[in-house]
């Protein structure tokens, strides 16, 4: 048993070395890799706190790094960011760390990603472009992952930049003129809160692919829930006692965008438990102290 290494993530996200920790969603990342396969383009859209973040990196990237989409191979390079404030720019840092061989010095890294982002600015198939660039290897996929679209809708609103509006449509168009192309092999996910689906309006032909493409994150039933709490421990050789596992389960209730709160509370919980000197008893109530509670 080991109580050093702490199997729950708190307030974060699973990562993709996290997925042997990642329980209760096996059924939907096999949904997602389909719905990607087909489309080349996915939204996965729920409540704040639904684990789409966690769904696409501990779920569907170890499907893709593993070769279980027909027709494509385990040769995949994944660029992962945020909007953030300056969209294009991300995209372009986030395609340069993506490659196999990091930059010999933060120099170079700079260069690299100023020549990323100029082929990304110099049309609508910039992405296209720097796909087909040297630094992909034949027969390499491309999948990009916008974590947090809705960062875009305030970037464009409130950014106070120069041409924001048209830096927001460029970007999208830069991904959505890239997934067109089905021969390229560039697959992009966006996770995004579902109250900003109206807002997608403002970017013509998103709406379209979103309907297209849409994953809309289940919730988990009680019996899900109860691996998402009991399965880590069990991997580390650990064990939740029934009562706690019930007060967990009752205390979330229906309120599923709780489930960053209670993998917080879980990684509290253990911890406090591995402070104990007998680390062969349960994990239990009395671990479980008042400041975690769910609500």
């Amino acid at each position: 048993m080991s109580a050093e290494q702490n199997p729950y993530p708190g307030l974060r996200p699973f990562k993709l070395e996290e997925s042997y920790l990642f329980f209760g969603r096996e059924g939907q990342s096999e949904d997602l890799l389909r719905r990607l396969e087909r489309s080349h383009f996915v939204a996965v859209v729920g409540t704040s706190g639904s684990g789409k973040s966690s769904l696409v990196r501990a779920g569907l990237l170890p499907l893709l790094s593993g070769g279980f989409m027909p027709n494509t191979g385990a040769d995949w390079r994944v660029a992962i960011f945020r909007p953030g404030n300056s969209p294009i720019h991300n995209l372009a840092q986030a395609l340069v760390e993506s490659e196999p061989a990091a930059a010999e010095n933060k120099t170079a890294a700079e260069l690299k990603v100023g020549i990323a982002e100029t082929i990304l600015r110099r049309s609508a198939v910039g992405l296209l472009d720097y796909a087909d660039g040297k630094e992909f290897a034949r027969g390499e996929n491309l999948l990009v992952v916008v974590d947090q679209f809705e960062e875009l809708f305030r970037f464009k609103k409130d950014s106070g930049i120069e041409q924001a509006e048209d830096e927001a449509a460029a970007f999208v168009k830069l991904f959505l003129e890239a997934t067109r192309d089905r021969s390229a092999r560039i697959y992009v996910i966006i996770t995004m809160r579902s109250d900003f689906l109206g807002d997608c309006a403002q970017f013509r032909d998103l709406p379209e692919a979103i309907n297209d493409g849409q994953y809309l994150i289940p919730r988990l039933t009680r019996d899900q829930l109860r691996q998402v709490i009991e399965s880590p421990a069990k991997v580390h050789g650990a064990q939740i006692s029934p009562a706690l596992v019930t007060n967990l389960l009752n205390q979330i209730g229906d309120d599923q965008d709780q489930l960053p709160v209670l993998q917080h509370s879980l990684m509290r919980t253990w911890d406090k438990w591995a402070e104990r000197e007998n680390q062969n008893s349960e994990i239990t109530n009395n671990d479980y102290d008042s400041r975690n509670h769910l609500r």
